[in-house]
């Protein structure tokens, strides 16, 4: 054993000597003097790549260590000292679990390299190190592989479909070895004995080393091939199959990919933008219908660069695990890992973005691998399994069949509302318990179906931790510890935390100093006893954008928006103290909103401040054949234009208006002329383009006063309770008294008695009394 620690001890020893970093100045070893490999070591050495030994040697003819070429593969790469650094630290963790520690001292950078290049993956360097193997030499036909891996072509190698094999030994080579073989021979890089073989069991010296590694720099300087690591670039960037391409006279090239997941986008590319095709230099020819690209974006979204590299491949199967960005897929050809980075487009159900989308815990069902020619996973599809969503719970709710619709308050202050079926498990500081009223304000970890957007599986209540929100208003932090002050949403008042030493901070999800926290700034203090241990702050007003799905009137209005990922969000608006309403570019007013617009809400501390929307085009259209109401709403049966008839459901959160103006559900008759917004085969507004006469008066409760329009949005009572917009500019506004009142005297949750007549849908006030 001791002897064992020994040999390892001087190999460290030795191997430090030899790869560590060497002056700028080639050095002169005294053991190369007539060797053929002079030039190519005291060259790599003035790079300082490689070096020498103590006593002023190279040891040519000494046999490399796998651990060894690996070291020098990892050199090929060019990857810079600052950069080498990071992957160090991403990559420590395992390192730790697969290589004995005094081998760490030495090798951790170069070898992290290796595994963020993928020269060698993490499963294979598990394997070498058993026994002992990285300090076993290595065999020829290894080196190819892992030297096709570091210049960047071992892509190429594997969609080799043909090729010839000229060395007498070619036999000898292990089969799914030999088309990186091939490949570095014929680029020159590998050359067989005086006898034509390749003798890919024997092992390799390291004067032969250093050549391959100057041979293969060279062919990668020839043809323009750089290492680019996903995750350590932050230009923006586009990727899909190639459909079209025309060149215009002026060397432009007009350029369009169909992403498999996010859809089709054209480019403009400049005249001499630079062309990759399977990570070489190449020319427009490379832009190939059916071909993967990747388009490299500059801040003004202006490509400069496109990667051209074959036709994607996809494998779908069972997802048997996660970990961190690798998926372990059981396919129809076996069990494959596949490793997601920034250059890999992923949708989750229905939310589509990058690696930041992937949880560990997730438990997904399914996935697509979506895999170009070169080996990288392009684009990943998961089904089934569960996202997490945490916040403040806001609102608490149990249903008669067992269920709870719970509403979260986000740690930027968007709130969501959720669905908690009857059988979804529900804890309360990690035990088994119940959902109450009385869990409202506190700290809530959810499990959402990746498949139903708004329902949760499980769900755990925090009640033990102690929660605030508020907006900054004055940060302390030229002494120790520094304090806060923030204006508390809840109680209203003006309060000063202690920061505590050692408390997270982070601003739009980044970590953060105090002293760069602003005024302002929307704010979540976790406390441990009067301390702040955590504070979470972001931009003081946010947006969101979706289509709205449900509007339901009263104290506050409910406007339910559904994001383009199917999340629903919920914005509870005052109608005392509307926000500022733009429908289509032009100022409106909260009660012309309907279903199926498509908004752009701004939310300034929770509240809020205004709604930017457009109008969705009706894509149905028909004359009403029939109108049954039941116990679950209204049924329509639709003669549409197009021909047929559909029935439809037209719940209390429908839409329905004439020019604009709410009208009531049941003022809806066979023979009315409608045009539908559709979403699917659920109707979430209807204009209604013939008239109607009614009932000349209207019991119901002030919602808004639209003073500039003379208009009132009233709620029915009784069984009714739908929302219908009264025009009063030419009406009798009076007391229950009989006293005179002007229109600014109605308010918000005010009854009222209306009497008129409608003209169409429009129901115009001769007399409004304030009951």
């Amino acid at each position: 054993m001791k002897g064992t620690r020994w040999l390892s001890a001087a190999l460290a020893l030795t191997m430090t000597v030899s790869l560590s970093a060497a002056p700028a100045a080639a050095a002169t070893f005294t053991d190369l003097n007539g060797h053929w490999a002079k030039a190519d070591v005291e060259y790599l050495s003035s790079l300082g790549l490689v070096s020498g030994y103590n006593d002023g040697t190279f040891k040519p003819d000494a046999a490399m260590s796998a651990v060894e070429a690996l070291l020098f593969c990892a050199r090929v790469t060019g990857i810079d000292s600052a950069t080498k650094t990071k992957i160090a630290q991403a990559w420590e963790d395992t390192l730790k679990e697969i290589v004995p520690a005094d081998m760490l001292t030495w090798a951790a950078p170069d070898l992290a390299v290796c595994l963020e290049t993928g020269i060698i993956t993490s499963a294979e360097l598990k394997a070498l190190a058993n026994g002992s193997g990285l300090l076993n030499a290595i065999h020829r036909e290894k080196v190819a592989l892992y030297l096709a891996r570091a210049m960047q072509i071992d892509g190429a190698a594997e969609s080799l479909t043909e090729y010839e094999l000229t060395f007498a030994d070619q036999d000898s080579i292990s089969r799914d070895l030999r088309p990186y073989v091939y490949l570095l021979t014929d680029y020159g890089t590998l050359k067989g004995d005086e006898l034509n073989r390749f003798l890919p069991k024997s092992s390799v010296n390291r004067a032969s080393m250093t050549s391959l590694m100057r041979r293969a720099m060279d062919f990668m300087k020839e043809k323009g091939i750089t290492v680019e690591l996903a995750d350590y670039t932050t230009y923006d960037w586009v990727g899909g199959t190639i459909t079209s391409t025309s060149v215009s006279s002026g060397g432009t090239t007009v350029l369009t990919i169909q992403s498999p997941l996010s859809g089709a986008r054209t480019l403009t590319l400049p005249a001499g933008v630079t062309i990759y095709e399977n990570n070489m230099k190449s020319t427009g020819g490379a832009l190939k219908n059916g071909s993967y690209a990747r388009v490299k974006l500059n801040s003004s979204g202006t490509p400069t660069a496109v990667w051209v590299s074959g036709a994607l491949e996809t494998l779908s199967g069972s997802v048997s695990d996660m970990e961190g960005h690798t998926v372990t897929v059981q396919t129809g050809s076996g069990v494959r890992d596949f490793r997601a980075d920034r250059f890999t487009e992923v949708q989750v159900g229905n939310a589509t973005g990058g690696v930041e989308l992937l949880d560990d815990g997730a438990g997904y069902a399914r996935a697509e691998c979506m895999v170009d020619a070169q080996g990288h996973l392009a684009a990943l599809r998961l089904t089934g399994g569960t996202r997490q969503e945490n916040g403040l719970l806001s609102e608490v709710k149990s249903n008669s069949d067992g269920s709870y619709t719970v509403q979260v308050t986000s740690m930027s202050g968007v709130k969501t509302r959720y669905t908690v079926p009857s059988g979804a498990g529900v804890a309360i500081n990690g035990a088994v318990g119940k959902l109450s009223t009385g869990h409202v304000g506190d700290y809530v970890t959810l499990r959402v179906s990746n498949d139903e957007v708004s329902t949760v599986s499980a769900l755990n209540v925090d009640t033990a931790s102690d929660y605030v929100q508020g907006s900054i208003r004055s940060v302390s932090y030229s002494q120790t510890p520094g304090k806060l002050t923030i204006n508390e949403f809840k109680s209203g008042k003006s309060v000063t935390y202690t920061v505590a030493s050692g408390a997270v901070i982070t601003y739009d999800g980044k970590a953060t100093t105090l002293s760069k926290l602003e005024k302002n700034a929307y704010v979540t203090l976790r406390l441990s006893g009067t301390e702040a241990a955590e504070v979470l702050a972001y931009p003081g007003s946010s947006t969101e954008e979706g289509v709205i799905t449900s509007i339901t009137y009263g104290s506050p209005m409910v406007m339910e928006v559904t994001r383009a990922d199917g999340q629903v969000l919920t914005f509870d608006i005052d109608l005392t103290d509307p926000p500022e309403v733009y429908r289509n570019d032009a100022r409106s007013s909260i009660d012309r909103l309907k279903n199926g617009d498509s908004v752009v809400v701004t939310v300034r501390y929770q509240e809020v401040s205004s709604i930017d929307a457009t109008p969705q085009s009706a894509n149905a259209s028909g004359i009403i054949q029939k109108v049954t109401m039941d116990t679950s709403g209204t049924l329509i049966e639709v003669a549409l234009s197009n021909g047929g008839t559909a029935s439809y459901r037209v719940s209390a959160g429908v839409s329905v208006t004439q020019d604009g103006k709410a009208v009531s559900i049941d003022s809806l008759k066979p023979g009315y002329q409608i045009a539908m917004v559709l979403d699917g085969d659920q109707i979430l507004s209807i204009e209604v383009d013939k008239s109607a006469v009614s009932s000349n008066q209207i019991d119901g409760t002030v919602l808004y006063v639209n003073s500039t329009s003379e208009e009132m949005l009233i709620q029915r009572r009784g069984e009714d309770q739908s929302v219908i917009t009264v025009d009063v500019s030419d009406a009798q506004l009076l007391s229950v008294t009989g006293g005179e009142l002007s229109l600014r005297q109605f308010e918000t949750n005010q009854n009222v008695t209306i009497y008129g007549s409608y003209d169409g849908l429009t129901f115009r006030a001769t007399l409004v009394i304030r009951t």
